[in-house]
This record gives structure tokens, C-alpha cells and sequence, in this order.
């Protein structure tokens, strides 16, 4: 039996039988799409490669080993002479330490050196007090070093140094009692 179709019907089938295949498309467009996207977003994923890692962490802030090459590079220049990085390590965890107490302390200035300098200022080297009899001692003590120069002459430079050396004294006290209460991880060993 041979059956008959209607123009309109035929139409109506071929339209349906279109619109299933621009969905079927649609869709198997779409699916390749997202294929493709997953698929480049795991490549990248899998092959992502470590542009920088942590050399050390202080409480919450981590010093990478980009910035320890960068400090280590200025600091062997300015310097002149060849540094460890574990002392310009050492002195970037010392500068985080005391430029966390600054902003405990609300200090502001132009840029974290000052604010560290203002810092020190406040905190180490306003209560120290150089007595005349320590530089009086110092002075009889290495007599022989000044060249005959009286008293008078040299005081103020005994003065000073004397200040720096309990200075640094006390910013070296100050800085072992920041490190016990902080939380320091140290990564230097086991880099490529």
C-alpha cells in the first residue's frame, strides 16, 4: 500500500527533522566546545610550572625566592663584598618583624625602610642614654688609639659610637625576642 503525504504534512516532517538536527548540531557543538576548553584548561593545569616559590614565611607574610634574589643582588652591590643569602634571608625576616611592630604601633611613613627607621627611632634608640663617665672610661681606656688627640677633640665621635654600638646591641636583643614569639619557617634547603 503506497501511502500518500500532504504537502503541508511533508513540510512539517522536514521542518521537525531540520529543527532536530540544528539542535542535534547546536548540542554537538557546544559538547566539542566544552571539550576543548576542559581538555586545555587540564593541559595548562598539568604543565602549569612554578613561577615562584616561598623561601621563608613570617607569620602570615611569605618572602618568595624572587624578592631573595632581588634583595640579595642589591645587597651584594651595595655592600662590596659577597654576602650569604642566608644573612640577606636573615635580614628581610628582621625587617618583616619590625615592620610589623611599626604598624602595631600605627607609624606611617613614605616607605617601609622609614617607617622601620622611625620604628627604631621610637623603640631602641630613644631611651638610651650615653653617660659622660662611659665616654670618659672609653677614652683612658683606648688612649693610644686616638693619637695623642685630647679629650675635647674626640668626645662627640666616642659619643656617637658608643650610642651605635647599644644601639645595635639593643635592636639585636629586641629582634631575638620578636623572633621567639613569631612564627618562622625557613625553606632555603631542597631548591632546584
Amino acid at each position: 500500500m503506497v501511502k500518500y503525504i500532504s504537502a503541508s504534512a511533508m513540510r512539517f516532517k522536514t521542518r521537525n527533522a531540520l529543527s532536530v538536527m540544528r539542535y542535534g548540531l547546536k548540542a554537538l557543538l557546544f559538547f566539542c566546545c566544552a571539550f576543548l576548553i576542559t581538555h586545555h584548561a587540564l593541559r595548562v593545569t598539568c604543565f602549569a610550572e612554578v613561577i615562584d616559590r616561598v623561601a621563608a614565611s613570617v607569620d602570615d607574610t611569605a618572602i618568595t625566592y624572587s624578592e631573595l634574589r632581588e634583595q640579595y643582588t642589591a645587597m651584594s652591590a651595595a655592600v662590596g663584598r659577597a654576602v650569604s643569602e642566608e644573612e640577606v634571608l636573615n635580614g628581610m625576616i628582621n625587617s618583616l618583624l619590625l615592620l610589623k611592630e611599626a604598624k602595631k604601633m600605627r607609624l606611617e611613613a613614605p616607605s617601609k625602610d622609614e617607617q622601620i627607621r622611625e620604628y627604631i627611632d621610637i623603640k631602641i634608640k630613644a631611651p638610651i642614654i650615653i653617660r659622660e663617665e662611659e665616654i670618659e672610661a672609653f677614652y683612658r681606656e683606648h688612649r693610644a688609639e686616638f693619637s695623642g688627640k685630647e679629650y675635647i677633640t674626640v668626645r662627640d665621635d666616642i659619643e656617637r659610637y658608643l650610642f651605635e654600638l647599644e644601639t645595635n646591641r639593643q635592636l639585636k636583643q629586641h629582634l631575638e625576642e620578636l623572633r621567639k614569639h613569631a612564627d618562622i619557617a625557613v625553606q632555603l634547603t631542597g631548591r632546584e
